[in-house]
């Protein structure tokens, strides 16, 4: 008998649990299955972060459309806040998309008569405006697909923060898995300490400041322009000089160098 559509299948509960294997091989095979099944419904079922959202608030959740208003911006940071195993990338994404709305030029005035000020929404999903800066700078810096990766490579947001201000470019650090030698090995920024990630920065901000110091300035030609009236002296008598010593026009500025240095 073929399975119908959409029924599901064995394998997707064994994330939950396992059925335990018979241990009377002449027991009643039916019997067996539902004493197995009455076991399996039974244990407790893994906590579900969505199952508190509202079908509305599930619906913003899942498809990620940010609101455009004061109070949906809040409800929808307060039920990612919610839902700890995304929280950190949406929450960058969010606040960095209601910085823009708050903050961009043709939107702002508006949007404060019509809705509120900046602070106020800060005040409204707990943070400080410091906290709130860094995951909008996470967000502006990094994007989406690395702050992922940082995730899934357990780097905590103080660690990024010390990206934020990387003599380097920090994405191409993170895509490249750039190595610096730290102590008797090398290590990516992904392995380091927050400590380790300060003495490189130091290092490498150091080995900047150095380079700008010992590049050598390259010298630009000076153009002189010397103007003269039509019956300016200096000029007849230079021109006197040139015709004398059979020089060209040209050595006139010389001529006149000379001696002014005189």
């Amino acid at each position: 008998m073929s399975r119908k559509k959409n029924a599901p299948k064995f394998s997707s509960f064994q994330a939950n649990g396992a059925l335990p294997e018979a241990t009377n091989p002449n027991t009643d095979a039916r019997g067996e299955k539902v004493d197995a099944v009455k076991k399996f419904s039974s244990t407790k079922s893994v906590a579900n972060p969505y199952q508190s959202l509202s079908a509305t608030s599930l619906s913003r959740v899942v498809t990620k459309k940010l609101p455009e208003n004061m109070d949906g911006l809040v409800q929808y940071y307060n039920h990612i806040d919610a839902i700890h195993a995304t929280s950190f990338v949406e929450k960058c994404r969010v606040l960095a998309h209601a910085n823009a709305i708050f903050r961009y030029e043709g939107t702002r005035d508006g949007f404060r008569k019509e809705e509120g000020g900046w602070l106020e929404f800060v005040g409204r999903i707990g943070l400080s405006q410091s906290q709130v800066s860094r995951f909008v700078s996470f967000w502006n810096v990094f994007g989406e697909e690395l702050l992922v990766r940082a995730v899934e490579e357990e780097l905590t947001a103080s660690k990024l923060a010390e990206l934020l201000s990387w003599p380097e470019d920090p994405r191409a650090v993170m895509l490249e898995g750039r190595t610096y030698q730290v102590g008797d090995g090398e290590k990516t920024v992904y392995e380091m300490t927050r400590e380790e990630l300060r003495e490189v920065k130091r290092m490498l901000g150091d080995r900047k400041e150095r380079r700008v110091i010992e590049q050598p300035t390259k010298s630009r030609p000076v153009k002189l322009r010397i103007d003269f009236g039509d019956d300016d002296p200096l000029l007849k008598n230079l021109q006197e000089r040139v015709k004398e010593e059979g020089s060209s026009p040209e050595d006139i500025i010389r001529l006149a160098l000379e001696q002014y240095l005189r």
